[in-house]
């Protein structure tokens, strides 16, 4: 699996827009590296990770443009699509006008004035009552309504709807047919001006990740540990479990090399002008597993780290000055209760890709090409909400209490009963013909 890895792009709205954004050429300058790493290892990207920081003020227009430029730009050059996009918000993408409502202040002041323990216990009870965890959730509505389109949005716990969790994962099968499982972790639970080394939060969850038999784990969270107040049980366990993590929010790039796993902190791809460590970059990452005589797994972890200097972006050496850094993590034995055959490199392998329904003649996909229900999100999303409405009534596919929820969470639930009743095939096209007719 190679992974383009970026962070911190900081879109703003009063730049973006200009033909004097000072970020224009720097942009210029990443998809052009991006295209000659892409030739220079020889392979397209299987994904792109992006942790944390699409937008600089949480605003519409600032997702909006960060959708054009990922789908028009980045995607074309690192070889890949929308549907192998995989990200998490920062402390950027909080809509700070949203963040400074009194219940708000009253939720951060309580838990950054708790300790450890005292502090989760009390982020739980947030999160498990519906109209705190909506409160919390609230200044990251823009985003959520960006990261819908890649089935990342994130919210509140609701059994009327399992596809929103407070966190996201994506799973991709690996050479030897394991899988890789990443986890996405929110620490922007509680975010203002006054955020700080340890005062932010990140999902309890994420100290409760569970072994799997076959599965490698991966974790990507925009703070690092030391800034997260609720961090010591979230990085005991992740060491514990995890053999790749990765951060953003601190613009620099630091490959920890340690005995399990692999820490990459992203340079940011747009840092703060003013910033006295002014130093953008970004990570492209491989990942393998190799079996060894004896039947030793290893789990390889190649990672190019790349800078900019001099308006071009060149490579940062390990410390044996070699441009690729590679670290090998031993894995425990897989016991493959049922054989199957290996799957290539590159396969998502998680519950986007339905299995394919052999009676649904309407399916314009063959079965070598399963259909992504990240793209039927996107193209629903095109739509008018009536037009959204109609064609998920016609199918079938909406139920009582869909009236209140906004309209990406709408076609989030949708598409994801359509997953439970094999109906992809046929939402899509049906939507694809609405979309055809409007044309």
């Amino acid at each position: 699996m190679l992974f383009l890895h970026l962070s911190d792009i900081h879109f703003r709205s009063k730049e973006v827009s200009r033909d004097d954004d000072p970020n224009g050429a720097l942009r210029n300058d990443i998809v052009d590296d991006v295209t000659r790493m892409r030739a220079k290892i020889g392979r397209t990207a299987d994904a792109i990770l992006i942790s944390g920081d699409i937008a600089f003020a949480g605003a519409e227009d600032e997702y909006r443009f960060a959708t054009d430029w990922l789908r028009d730009v980045l995607c074309p050059a690192a070889g890949c699509s929308m549907d192998d996009i995989f990200v998490i918000p920062g402390n950027h993408d909080v809509d700070r006008s949203k963040a400074a409502l009194p219940m708000h202040k009253d939720a951060r002041a309580t838990l950054r004035q708790l300790d450890g323990y005292a502090a989760e216990n009390r982020l739980r009870e947030y999160l498990s009552e519906p109209t705190s965890s909506q409160l919390i959730f609230a200044p990251l509505e823009n985003y959520n309504a960006f990261a819908a389109q890649f089935e990342c949005a994130i919210g509140p716990y609701d059994d009327n709807h399992p596809e929103i969790k407070p966190y996201v994962r994506r799973s991709w099968t690996l050479n030897d047919g394991s899988t890789l499982k990443f986890w996405g972790f929110s620490s922007v639970l509680v975010s203002d001006q006054f955020d700080d080394v340890n005062k932010m939060f990140v999902d309890p969850m994420g100290a409760q990740i569970q072994r799997e038999n076959g599965v490698i784990h991966a974790v990507m969270c925009h703070h690092p540990y030391n800034w997260l107040r609720n961090g010591g049980s979230f990085q005991g366990r992740l060491e514990a479990v995890t053999h790749i993590q990765l951060f953003g929010h601190e613009h620099t790039r630091r490959i920890e090399e340690n005995r399990r796993f692999t820490t990459i902190r992203a340079g940011a791809i747009q840092p703060e002008r003013d910033d006295p460590q002014w130093d953008p970059g970004y990570n492209w990452i491989d990942v393998s597993v190799e079996t060894k005589p004896g039947e030793e797994r290893w789990l390889n972890v190649n990672i190019w780290v790349r800078k900019w200097e001099e308006h071009r972006f060149i490579g940062v050496p390990d410390q044996d000055g070699n441009e690729k850094w590679s670290v090998p993590h031993r894995l425990s034995q897989w016991i493959k209760l049922v054989e199957a055959p290996v799957a290539t490199a590159g396969t998502i392998a998680d519950e986007r890709t339905p299995a394919m329904n052999d009676d649904d003649s309407t399916s314009a996909v063959r079965p070598d090409e399963p259909l992504q229900s990240t793209t039927v999100v996107r193209k629903l999303l095109e739509l008018s909400e009536h037009d959204q409405r109609w064609i998920i009534g016609e199918l079938g596919l909406d139920q009582d209490g869909d009236q209140g929820l906004k309209r990406w969470q709408f076609v989030l639930a949708a598409v994801n009963r359509a997953k439970k009743k094999g109906l992809l095939n046929a939402l899509n096209d049906e939507v694809s013909k609405l979309i055809a007719k409007k044309e």
